[in-house]
């Protein structure tokens, strides 16, 4: 199917989609004011040290301090040759492995990596992987002999699958483009005052056009002149036969010229229609994310359990497309249709597997349980699509649901009760939403509180206030 990179820069941000033959499936966003930091590599300095979770707390220059695994510390301090007792104070490089997500800083690492076009150099290893999806023997036995002969000292290699049929020049050249690389790193160690940023991760359009850009995708297109050149100069030096695939259009809207924009409006919707007529929902709590599906307007034309079939396969190639594209991570539980024969459940799960293999995030699907939830993990890398879009809702606090009138309107009654029977007030105004007034009016419940607790009460309209953030004014 025809693939197309899409990237649209505009004042303050850049927009970058994977469009799969016109369906959107990945969507990258670079805010001027929140720079993604994965694959930074800092030189930190150690500034708490919890023995009971066998952790630390490193400070690298950032709002909130990183987060590490003791163990993960002193496997890489063993391989340096260093066997002495961490303690804070220290200075250690280390490597952004995920963002800092609400209250938590970003997760670290000192197992650095540092990703080319064809391959990871991974330093103080000494082991050469090769990626799975590399399912030629002939070939993965080609490249394991290239990289045992020109493999640097004391660093690790993982191939990926972009090396299939390259060059061995093409290879030995980005070997030692990354080795370089490093060796600039390690001399920064050694005269740096932690906490500094020792190496930065490329920007966005060009990490995409590195790991994505390959003969399979047919254009990569761009709407700014600068970052036009950017791009191509620098494919140019890493696989030149891409270059010509780079375009320029002078488009200030790109994602509304390629019908992106209305794509990412229906992936912040709660539902979203299949094309049969069914309908899937995905909700997001702490913990997980559930996604139901049902037939919705979808009926069949001929048996109930052909229909139930034919809207859970359709709701399984979306399922897989929208984790992709929202980025969900964590547990997911996916509740398909109650389906009776056992071949329908492998063959709807067969295609949400054959589907998932296209995210080049790790996903596992797990199986059905006995309740015939469908449970499922993929691993958390950047945030999700609606954290990065969404704040939580100030009305609801993220609950999805407000108070009836009813509730918020008890919970009133309470605080009079408790004012006129235990303290000297003599009298209450209550400010408040007309929502919240015209319910006390109602059947005169205003005028039987004020004869059961012989005071008075009166009211202030603003109608600038929520169901829930009324006032109380206490007078003698």
């Amino acid at each position: 199917m025809p693939t197309d990179i899409i990237v649209e820069t505009s004042v303050n941000q850049t927009r970058i989609g994977v469009v799969e033959d016109q369906k959107l499936v990945e969507l990258y966003i670079d805010i001027e004011m929140k720079q993604k930091t994965v694959g930074n590599i800092y030189r930190g300095v150690v500034k708490k040290i919890l023995p009971g979770i066998q952790a630390a707390f490193v400070d690298i220059g950032q709002e909130k301090n990183g987060f590490i695994y003791l163990k993960e510390l002193e496997e890489t301090l063993s391989k340096e040759g260093n066997v002495r007792r961490l303690k804070e104070g220290d200075y250690i490089t280390v490597q952004i492995e995920k963002e800092a997500m609400g209250t938590k800083g970003p997760k670290l690492t000192s197992h650095i990596s540092i990703p080319g076009k064809y391959i990871v150099f991974i330093p103080r290893e000494n082991s050469i992987g090769i990626s799975k999806k590399i399912d030629n023997e002939e070939e993965r036995n080609r490249l394991k002999s290239i990289f045992e002969k020109y493999k640097p000292k004391n660093c690790g290699i993982i191939v990926r699958t972009e090396c299939v049929g390259k060059e061995e020049e093409e290879i030995i050249r980005e070997i030692q483009f990354l080795a370089m690389l490093w060796e600039s790193i390690e001399k920064k160690e050694q005269y740096v005052t932690a906490p500094v940023l020792l190496y930065k991760e490329v920007s966005s359009a060009l990490k995409i056009a590195r790991d994505l850009l390959s003969s399979k995708i047919r254009h990569y297109i761009v709407n700014d002149i600068n970052l036009y050149h950017e791009v191509r100069n620098f494919i140019n030096e890493i696989s030149p036969e891409l270059t010509e695939k780079i375009q320029y259009k002078d488009e200030e809207h790109l994602f509304q010229y390629f019908l992106i924009e209305s794509q990412i409006d229906k992936a912040l919707q709660r539902h979203i229609w299949l094309k049969s007529g069914g309908m899937i929902i995905i909700d997001h709590t702490e913990a997980l994310t559930v996604i139901d599906v049902n037939t919705a307007k979808f009926v069949g034309k001929k048996n109930m359990e052909k229909t139930i079939l034919k809207t859970n396969i359709e709701a399984a190639q979306e399922i897989a497309r929208q984790i992709r594209l929202r980025n969900i991570g964590g547990i997911i539980i996916i509740d398909f249709i109650d389906m009776k024969a056992e071949e329908d459940k492998k063959m709807v799960l067969n295609v949400l597997s054959q589907e998932l293999k296209k995210d080049r995030v790790p996903t596992t699907v797990l199986g059905i349980t006995k309740l015939g939830l469908v449970e499922m993990t993929r691993k958390k890398t950047d945030p999700s699509l609606t954290s990065l879009l969404f704040n939580r809702c100030p009305r609801c606090d993220g609950r999805g649901m407000t108070p009836s009138i009813k509730y918020i309107g008890d919970h009133i009654e309470k605080e009079i009760d408790f004012i006129f029977t235990h303290t000297i007030y003599t009298k209450i105004i209550i400010e408040a939403n007309k929502e919240i007034i015209e319910w006390f009016h109602l059947n005169g419940y205003k005028e039987a509180l004020e004869k059961k607790y012989n005071k008075s009460i009166s009211f202030i309209e603003n109608n600038t206030l929520t169901n829930e953030n009324y006032k109380i004014i206490k007078e003698k």
